[in-house]
């Protein structure tokens, strides 16, 4: 039976697109912060590793109250470094696979299941819905899709990258940890994508709809 991945929740971020003065992870969405809600559909992973830097001590509480088991690693230069630094510092130590997720990114509970329990890398990727989006070369037609770059110029039938991708934090082929995550990895392409149903939160006009996103799966998938 396939080991679950650990999971690193990217958390550091001063979330400055948001325009509140604090993390993402505290941005209230149905009466929670939205770390809550992802600690709610990780309720069954074993490992989950939350990187924190701004407002550390604030999200602390949340998540330990959220999950007191959780395990949380701090990232002290969140403001000169990209979220690849804390990826890889929330994987420091771990032998097997590894989820990189976004604490912006709200993702389908059985979709995140299906990345915790996959058995090769997979790179999760959106139809184009973000107001700045990171952009996905991709060949073949959806189920079976393979990644093969990252781009910001838009060409038809290219997906969006989510931010959610399961892959061994070991590999070579990884690169600079300065960066964005996406620049991390894009030495392990070409990589097996798979069309997730997620919703992220960067920009004041994309917090309705995760809002909606959100009641849909209190509504639909028992979320709690």
């Amino acid at each position: 039976m396939q080991v679950p991945a650990t999971v690193v929740v990217n958390a550091a971020g001063l979330g400055s697109r948001l325009g509140l003065d604090r993390p993402k992870a505290l941005l209230e969405l149905e009466g929670r912060p939205l770390i809550a809600w992802q600690l709610a559909m990780l309720r069954d992973v074993p490992d989950v590793r939350v990187v924190l830097g701004y407002q550390a001590a604030e999200v602390a509480d949340v998540v330990f109250a959220a999950r007191p088991g959780a395990t949380v690693v701090l990232n002290h230069q969140y403001s000169s470094t990209g979220t690849a630094a804390s990826l890889m510092r929330g994987a420091l130590g771990v032998s097997g696979r590894v989820v990189s997720l976004d604490c912006d990114l709200v993702v389908h509970p059985a979709d995140l299941a299906s990345f915790v329990h996959a058995d090769e890398p997979v790179l999760g990727v959106l139809p184009v819905q973000s107001n700045e989006p990171v952009l996905v070369r991709v060949d073949g037609d959806a189920p079976n899709l393979v990644a093969r770059g990252f781009d910001r110029e838009r060409r038809d039938g290219d997906y969006e990258w989510s931010g959610l991708i399961s892959f061994d934090p070991r590999d070579r082929a990884l690169g600079p940890t300065s960066g964005h995550v996406f620049q991390l990895v894009a030495g392990l392409l070409p990589m097996r994508a798979q069309v997730i149903r997620a919703r992220e939160v960067d920009f004041p006009d994309e917090v309705a709809p995760m809002t909606d996103w959100i009641r849909q799966l209190r509504d639909e998938e028992g979320l709690a």
